[in-house]
């Protein structure tokens, strides 16, 4: 039997931030979303993940809006996630030049199941601040509930995390309700599954010119997640989380808490019992009337 990394513990977690942090108008972190195409179709994909994904490049304009909404200085953070980004590694690596060349001095965070080693590394090494590192997926790398990445790319990977220390993460282990979710798992009984609280995560910017309140549940389109789009000013977006915020700790967590349902499965199934976050007007929510 293959020694997994659950056993050699070669990558280690990646810690929290503070939650929620604006300045100025601009969020201490986005995630950036291209799509769910991927190389895997995982059960417990919270994206719907599959070689059937749909998948819209990154652009000019995509990229334009999220530096005008993160902050730029080294405390920044943008996160490309979603489908699997070394399927189109020559566009990731591309955009983190853009990002570089228009003044992004912070971290970028590549989350990949590392099935693509060599174009993973890749990736990492085009930053010319050499800031770029990546998380990955806990279940492909462990073996845990989904099949193990080969056993050459693991290796290759585990080698440049050795030489480079901190560059390679491993995601959390929890199985969220979103997506496929935690009923088709197939993992340890011991993942933690169930919480009634948010993890009040970072919003996103999706290729479609889309910012969406839940990395989780990006594949939502419910309006309760529409904070704007490409075209609505930064103060818009972020006066627009802090109402989802708001509206996760007062409306929520207390009918999570109520129900005795986790988080996620409120979002996932209960939705349409509960009223909209307090929005702005923005282009999205004219959009979402039609």
């Amino acid at each position: 039997m293959s020694e997994t990394i659950s056993e050699n513990k070669t990558f280690k977690e990646r810690k929290s931030r503070d939650k929620g942090v604006i300045q100025d108008h601009r969020l201490m972190e986005l995630h950036l979303y291209p799509g769910n195409k991927c190389n895997r179709d995982c059960s417990f994909c919270t994206v719907f993940g599959s070689p059937k994904g749909w998948s819209v490049e990154y652009r000019e304009e995509h990229l334009d809006a999220a530096l005008r909404t993160v902050m730029l200085d080294n405390v920044g953070t943008l996160k490309f996630y979603g489908g699997e980004p070394t399927l189109n590694h020559e566009n990731v690596i591309w955009a983190i030049a853009y990002l570089r060349q228009h003044d992004f001095q912070g971290a970028i965070v590549i989350y990949s199941n590392g099935i693509q080693a060599e174009r993973l590394l890749a990736i990492l090494e085009s930053d010319p601040l050499s800031k770029t590192t990546t998380s990955l997926n806990y279940s492909i790398a462990t073996g845990d509930g989904a099949p193990q990445m080969p056993r050459k790319s693991l290796e290759r990977l585990e080698q440049y995390e050795q030489d480079h220390p901190g560059a390679i993460a491993i995601g959390h282990p929890d199985v969220v309700d979103s997506g496929r979710g935690v009923d088709p798992f197939t993992g340890e009984e011991e993942r933690s599954q169930e919480s009634s609280r948010c993890p009040h995560c970072y919003p996103v910017l999706t290729t479609e010119g889309k910012f969406h309140a839940c990395p989780f549940a990006i594949e939502n389109q419910s309006p309760h997640f529409q904070l704007g789009t490409v075209d609505d000013d930064p103060k818009t977006v972020t006066e627009n989380f802090n109402a989802f915020f708001h509206w996760l700790d007062t409306v929520h967590q207390p009918y999570a808490e109520a129900n005795q349902l986790a988080a996620c499965t409120v979002c996932w199934k209960h939705l349409d019992e509960l009223p909209t976050p307090k929005f702005n007007t923005t282009s999205a929510t004219a959009q979402s009337a039609h």
